[in-house]
């Protein structure tokens, strides 16, 4: 590792602690939806839903895994795959009101919903981390 990488990796370190965990946030519910999926939906959705609809959600479980693994890059080198995180925050902002939307139609769960609050508050750190480092660009 070159001099100057090593001190870039250093001068980011405030960062790397919670993109990392936001990865592995990640890496956790995408692992449940992609592996278990009979689990996941018991403990997101009230409503049983067609196969068609499993497929589709076991496709989004992926997503989330992959976007966990970018994540974790970002969280080793600030300045790559950006992208990861300006669509990350955009999705998970999305997201948040979706699943708002259903859990006050009682087809999502509490634990949906609390889960959801959660991805609020990584959109909210990565704005935040987009905007502090944006020396390096947005994507």
């Amino acid at each position: 590792m070159r001099v100057s990488d090593s001190q870039e990796l250093a001068h980011r370190s405030k960062y790397f602690i919670p993109l990392f965990v936001g990865a592995l946030w990640n890496l956790c519910f995408g692992s449940l939806g992609l592996f278990n999926l009979q689990l996941s939906n018991s403990l997101f959705l009230n409503i049983i839903t067609s196969e068609a609809k499993i497929i589709a959600n076991q496709i989004w479980w992926f997503v989330v895994l992959v976007a966990g693994i970018g994540y974790g890059i970002v969280a080793y080198f600030n300045h790559k795959f950006r992208f990861f995180i300006t669509i990350g925050a955009a999705g998970k902002i999305a997201l948040f009101f979706l699943v708002a939307y259903l859990w006050l139609n009682s087809i999502a769960t509490n634990l949906a919903f609390i889960v959801m609050t959660g991805d609020l508050i990584w959109a909210i750190y990565f704005i935040y981390f987009l905007f502090k480092t944006r020396q390096h660009g947005y994507f």
